[in-house]
């Protein structure tokens, strides 16, 4: 894809709160819909491009001036949450990896500013901003610089002039070091309108402290896309501290995930085959809902944080000669709580990952949970095990 079209995709994915992966397949939607080339005509699809996003970005600006008829209440209950990570470190890092590769040209560029040390201690600053160099002195280092050299620094800049028509506010400045976001689906309702799945995302420091249980049901206040309907965010800390929840009520998990959700259910021994169909699909459409019968728990956490978790298909057929499936490898992150054990009946939620064998061909799909629901609880639950340096002092 063109050089300037992906840097406007990513620009615009980190504006609203999309994924890369979304927006992307939105400009190939707009180039569809207009009988445009990607590549060809990129400019032209820039355009049309543009003038979607300063609708899209419009319903997102500036939360604290919306009026209260913009914020919704949504009722219903998340079947997946991740939690919220730090979108401006790979932002910062990639900058920071193609200064490693072409530090002149990403000067020029306007991505970064350089920073040198004067005699007297204070700090000579220089930037390209619109073509022209800028310099000034300051008596500080802005927080998201870099050492590259002896006394000499870099900052990530943003570099983005204007969106469509909008100009952006922030060109010419610093990234940030921390920009946490988090996203979600829940089925439920919002205003009270007809149930269904929703995509929410939230972004700030508050989406850092937004963690809502699985499978309960909850009131939150939300924003609305004007141009998704199933689409909603959380806004600065009102949605957090909003969030409310609904005691007594009942949740049949498994007819209404087959309501809603039925082109993402799929049975374990088919996992590898969705795996691969899926790539089709939007991004934010390829979650997979499965459920198993625990067959191993390692509930000590690894470096990603994550536990170990094994389903299988109790029903499936097994081919003792010709080593096939023996069950899927869930990864559970430390904000679902494992408290069932071995032969436990559990519905997962995530989405896949594959790998290669040693010969080069695809392993089995794993997942990758975000939500999960007992269906059955049986066995024992599944302790961390720490190990202890044994006491060879005794005697």
């Amino acid at each position: 894809m063109n050089e300037k079209v992906s840097m406007e995709i990513n620009k615009a994915a980190q504006v609203l709160e999309m994924s890369v992966e979304q927006v992307e397949e939105k400009y190939l939607e707009i180039c569809s819909k207009n009988n445009l080339d990607a590549n060809d005509d990129a400019m032209l699809s820039l355009s049309l491009f543009r003038q979607w996003f300063s609708g899209a970005a419009a319903s997102l600006r500036s939360p604290a001036q919306q009026t209260n008829s913009l914020i919704k209440k949504a009722k219903g209950w998340f079947i997946s949450v991740d939690i919220a990570r730090n979108i401006a470190e790979q932002q910062n890092q990639r900058i920071l990896t193609e200064w490693g590769l072409a530090s002149e040209q990403t000067y020029e560029e306007g991505k970064v500013a350089t920073i040198t040390v004067e005699d007297d201690g204070s700090f000579l600053i220089k930037r390209m901003h619109k073509g022209e160099e800028q310099s000034k002195i300051i008596s500080n280092l802005p927080n998201n610089h870099h050492e590259v050299d002896v006394d000499y620094y870099i900052v990530p800049l943003d570099h983005v002039v204007a969106y469509g028509n909008q100009p952006n506010d922030n060109y010419g400045n610093a990234l940030p070091v921390e920009q946490y976001r988090m996203s979600a689906m829940f089925v439920g309702t919002v205003d009270g309108e007809n149930e269904g799945l929703y995509y929410f995302s939230y972004k700030g420091d508050a989406s850092k402290d937004f963690i809502p249980k699985t499978f309960t049901t909850y009131e939150f206040d939300v924003i609305l896309d004007r141009n998704n309907p199933n689409r909603c965010y959380g806004y600065q800390t009102g949605t957090l501290e909003s969030l409310t929840e609904v005691e007594g009520e009942d949740i049949d998990v498994q007819n209404t995930l087959m309501t809603h959700c039925a082109d993402n259910v799929v049975s374990l021994v088919d996992l590898n085959l969705y795996h691969s169909n899926c790539m089709n699909k939007p991004y934010a459409e390829r979650f997979v809902i499965t459920d198993g019968s625990v067959s191993h728990i390692n509930a000590v956490p690894n470096k990603n944080n994550t536990r170990r978790m094994v389903i299988t298909d109790l029903n499936s057929d097994f081919d003792y000669e010709g080593g096939s499936w023996a069950g899927t490898t869930c990864w559970i992150p430390s904000n679902l709580e494992i408290d069932f054990g071995i032969l436990s009946n559990v519905v997962v939620i995530g989405r896949t990952s594959q790998g290669r064998n040693e010969d080069g061909t695809p392993s089995d799909a794993m997942i990758n949970v975000s939500g999960l629901f007992v269906v059955d609880n049986r066995g024992v639950v599944a302790e961390p095990f720490v190990a202890e340096e044994e006491n060879l002092d005794w005697f």
